[in-house]
């Protein structure tokens, strides 16, 4: 099942905590409201098996296990429905596979600046 933890390698291999996005100075700024839209949508997609506040919004959304193939679709559907803001099936896998990214991304070209 692609929603469970992996308890024996995140118990010998520790992961750092997450950085608030404004401590780290080579990240933009990202909307909490895209975020938060983000973090309870991939929940929704993930059935709520993980909790939006359990996301954390630099892990690769596909190798993490919050969403699949299929999933990654209807995320990207929602992000255009809701921002207006088409982004590519390609790039999740690539450049915009994290939260954190995506929430840029979206804020960026939601502000006119499309890449």
């Amino acid at each position: 099942m692609w929603f469970t933890k992996k308890s024996n390698t995140q118990k010998s291999n520790p992961q750092p905590e997450p950085i608030a996005p404004s401590a780290t100075p080579e990240a933009a700024p990202t909307s909490n409201h895209a975020v938060d839209w983000l973090r309870a949508n991939v929940s929704r997609i993930s059935r709520d098996h993980v909790a939006p506040g359990d996301i954390d919004i630099r892990a690769h959304l596909l190798d993490s296990g919050y969403v699949d193939s299929l999933s990654a679709i209807e995320l990207l559907a929602g992000i255009e429905r809701q921002f207006g803001v088409r982004i590519q099936e390609v790039d999740i896998v690539g450049r915009l596979c994290t939260i954190e990214a995506l929430a840029r991304e979206i804020d960026v070209r939601a502000n006119g600046a499309a890449r």
